[in-house]
């Protein structure tokens, strides 16, 4: 976890996550079977360690098998990055014409970015045949071969409204709402093509009139598309062998054939991105072939960007193998100081296994990073007697492990938490103080309705004060600024 607090980085990749899920949520509704193609495209985990992965669009359909790539926006715009003197970086790299591009409208709501209930697609084609239309901007660093964005021209209104007419030339619409007068307007298309007709009403924002690509892309028609991911393990494309290796461990129509032909690609095949993709689905089908070579890139100590996509593969697998895998790498000392302990931790956590138990251990670990993650990994749906393991260490009162224990209560914040910490404070003998602060830290109203009208309410009614969210400056986001702030004192 070598990044430091950088809160502008993480709103945009919660932001590009949150989009990359309301899609998926969206193609789902309308019939098709997205899975996350692009790993962690649906999360804002940050990690360190840069993994080259092959060029692909976030989402895949397994049963049509349309490819979608998510561009989630603060302001709605057909804008997509470029890098035009490197192939690999280029806007449409590693797409297909038949693939669509998702772009999606963001806001800021009172808990972070909110994006809206639907995308406006385009196909890959539409946008490659409208592309000299588009506009570069100037280059995002200083870098040679900086990305740049590319835009194309769009048309989208800033009220909502209703579509009057349109026709070659012009787009005429009555702007409405937002506490306005009603008002006719009206947008000249200057080569732009009409996205609505007549009658059509339409948001501010979020709606996309018109664009230079010549039509939104029809997503209906993909919904008869067959797609048989044994048909492209042997592809030309490497991102076609991989996007079908993906696929296979969710069509489970195909796991009777899968496993042997997952066996023969990894005699085969020369990319190790697209050989451990093949050895992570077929691991999930039980092949032992599979878990072998995700075992020896996981402890292959000269390729360590693979080793930690391995750590990473294990995470999603949720196994007796796995579960064993990610104890060794995060108890191991080769791994001492090294961002893959973090994930291996982490991968044992609520992002993937929620082997709480295991994390205890970690939770006053010497690394600071490596303790870090053990105590976020904790969800609200640990079991009592995980719980019941963090509340003895609070007694202990150990000066390092008992307020990583209170925090990791804390980040559980449940009535599961709550109810053995009140009782501790009635039969528990020693370090009872860390019993009694760490109930001030859960969320206000859960505690004053389980104690209502209690001797014990009105010793914590201080503490539940300052417990998080419970003021203005209470709240997370300010914390951060505030300290940030004081930080600034020279």
């Amino acid at each position: 976890m070598g990044f430091k607090v950088d809160t502008s980085f993480l709103r945009f990749l919660t932001m590009g996550a949150l989009g990359v899920r309301r899609v998926a949520e969206e193609l789902r509704a309308r019939g098709f079977e997205p899975i996350e193609l692009e790993r962690y495209c649906a999360s804002n985990k940050i990690w360190a360690t840069k993994v080259k992965r092959l060029r692909l669009p976030d989402l895949l359909c397994v049963r049509t098998g349309l490819r979608a790539e998510v561009r989630a926006k603060s302001d709605l715009k057909i804008r997509m990055s470029d890098a035009p003197n490197n192939p690999d970086r280029t806007w449409d790299a590693g797409c297909r014409n038949e693939d669509v591009v998702a772009l999606i409208a963001c806001t800021e709501g009172p808990d972070g970015p909110m994006p809206a209930d639907g995308a406006v697609y385009f196909s890959v084609r539409a946008l490659r045949e409208s592309v000299a239309q588009s506009k570069l901007g100037p280059p995002k660093s200083a870098s040679e071969g900086a990305e740049r964005d590319r835009t194309w021209p769009a048309t989208i209104p800033s009220r909502p409204g209703k579509v009057l007419s349109v026709n070659h030339e012009k787009l005429v619409v009555m702007m409405e709402g937002d506490g306005k007068d009603p008002r006719k307007q009206t947008y000249t298309l200057n080569g732009k093509h009409a996205y609505v007709k007549a009658g059509d009403r339409f948001a501010a924002d979020i709606t996309m009139l018109a664009g230079a690509p010549q039509a939104l892309a029809d997503l209906n028609r993909h919904l008869g598309d067959s797609y048989n991911p044994l048909d492209h393990l042997a592809a030309e494309s490497p991102m076609d062998r991989y996007a079908a290796a993906k696929a296979l461990r969710f069509r489970t129509d195909l796991h009777e054939r899968a496993v042997p032909a997952l066996e023969r690609m990894l005699d085969t095949e020369q990319e190790i991105r697209v050989a451990l993709e093949a050895a992570g689905s077929a691991a999930v089908l039980g092949s032992g072939k599979g878990e072998e070579r995700i075992a020896t890139v996981l402890w292959d100590k000269d390729h360590a960007e693979m080793s930690m996509e391995a750590i990473l593969i294990l995470t999603e697998l949720k196994t007796a193998f796995a579960s064993d895998q990610l104890r060794r790498a995060a108890s191991d000392a080769r791994f001492a100081g090294d961002e893959r302990r973090q994930a291996a931790i982490w991968g044992l956590g609520k992002a993937g296994l929620k082997s709480y138990g295991d994390l205890v251990a970690f939770i006053g670990d010497n690394e600071e990073n490596a303790a870090f993650h053990a105590i976020a990994g904790f969800g609200s749906d640990t079991p009592k007697p995980v719980i019941a393991e963090l509340i003895a260490i609070l007694i202990e009162g150990d000066p390092r492990r008992a307020p990583a224990a209170s925090e990791a209560l804390r980040v559980i914040d449940s009535p599961t938490v709550l109810e053995p910490l009140v009782e501790a404070t009635n039969t528990a003998t020693g370090h009872t103080d860390w019993v009694l602060a760490t109930i001030g830290r859960l969320s206000p109203d859960m505690v004053r309705t389980h104690l209502r009208g209690s001797a014990l309410l009105e010793r914590l009614e201080p503490m539940l004060l300052l417990a998080q969210g419970a003021n203005w400056l209470a709240k997370e986001e300010v914390a951060t600024d505030m300290a940030f702030l004081l930080k600034q004192s020279l």
